[in-house]
């Protein structure tokens, strides 16, 4: 696992095309925007742990 620190406004790029901004923190919670293309599916990990035998890469892409 890779450990980073980094301040609103600032962004990490993983495989060249998929970007994660830090929006805003507040205490305990951060909001993280993520930029990423069409067919990549983006889900909280917390509603795979609720399905575990279905195919994650059937779940629908992010669209917003």
């Amino acid at each position: 696992m890779l450990v980073l620190s980094r301040k609103i406004g600032e962004n990490l790029i993983i495989d060249g095309n998929i970007k994660i901004r830090v929006m805003e923190v507040k205490g305990n919670r951060v909001r993280l925007g993520i930029e990423a293309p069409a067919d990549v599916s983006i889900v909280r990990e917390e509603l795979c742990l609720l399905a575990p035998d279905s195919d994650r890469r059937s779940t629908p892409p992010f669209s917003g």
